[in-house]
């Protein structure tokens, strides 16, 4: 399936409708755990490392720079783009390994150009949190704002890694947002969340759908802000249903740092009523 050696091939994530923008992630196929660490720390970077799976075909591990995380989907769909253009896979479907689990993540259609993919996002949830209000001082600190907190309410959202979400009235609040990671640190260990994910209604999508616009800042990965983070795409709809909008069948998440819009565009498509399983795709370039 592959030779000894190690390649490794940088990639963009979740890049916007004009192939703009995205996720960087380098794809390491092959060669070793300490290689792919190296990476990751050198360049400050997702570092996606695939090897060869007698199971499923092909396994997974993600890197970046302080920590190695059990799941990564912009770089797990990077790596999955990355076999199909390589032809070390199939055009179908295909099931990759994971410290979390078997993911199976799906070509877009033929027709979608860049090239993209698509992945099922399970166990999906939201959790309102009790005197959600003590939580202001904590979050004014983490995001360096002083209005606009106590409009909605604070919960924990999402699937695997949930993040303490708060919903904004303004995007435009979203984009003045000044993380600080020693601030966002404290408010997931009080929390028990993964990071602070920030967002606001910003109209409709050029496809129609509901647009968001997003931003989140991770605790303990050495980053300050995730550009696009797939796992939590579910996470900002179902705040919005507990707040009581209407059912939601599809969004397009713009998250990233930016004052108007972000440098990313996650695409997120409703799979159950109860909202727990979700399509999350993107494009990707590489």
């Amino acid at each position: 399936m592959m030779s000894g050696t190690a390649s490794e091939r940088p990639a963009m994530a979740f890049c916007r409708a004009d192939g703009s923008g995205g996720n960087p992630a380098l794809v390491q196929l092959g060669g070793t755990e300490a290689r792919a660490r190296a990476l990751a720390h050198r360049h400050g970077a997702e570092v996606t490392w695939l090897q060869p799976d007698p199971d499923t075909g092909w396994r997974a591990r993600f890197f970046l720079p302080a920590s190695e995380i059990t799941l990564c989907l912009h770089g797990l769909l990077a790596g999955a783009v990355r076999l199909w253009q390589d032809g070390q896979a199939h055009d179908g479907a295909l099931v990759i390994a994971t410290a979390a689990g078997p993911q199976t993540v799906s070509p877009v259609p033929a027709d979608h150009r860049p090239p993209g993919a698509a992945i099922r996002l399970a166990g999906n949830h939201h959790r309102p949190i009790a005197d959600g209000a003590a939580l202001r001082p904590d979050i004014a600190a983490a995001t360096g704002l002083r209005v606009g907190l106590d409009a909605f309410p604070p919960a924990l959202a999402g699937a695997a890694r949930p993040k303490l979400v708060l919903r904004l009235e303004d995007p435009a609040l979203v984009g003045r947002a000044v993380p600080d990671p020693a601030a966002v640190a404290r408010l997931a260990g009080r929390t028990g969340a993964t990071g602070l994910y920030l967002y606001a209604l910003a109209g409709q999508a050029e496809t129609g759908c509901l647009c968001i616009r997003a931003r989140h800042f991770p605790a303990g990965l050495g980053i300050a802000e995730d550009p696009a983070t797939g796992g939590a795409a579910a996470a900002p709809l179902l705040d919005l249903e507990h707040q009581g909008t209407n059912q939601i069948e599809a969004a397009v998440i713009d998250q990233g740092p930016g004052t108007l819009t972000g440098t990313t565009s996650i695409g997120a498509q409703r799979l159950d009523p109860a909202g727990t399983d979700w399509l999350v795709s993107g494009r990707v370039i590489i």
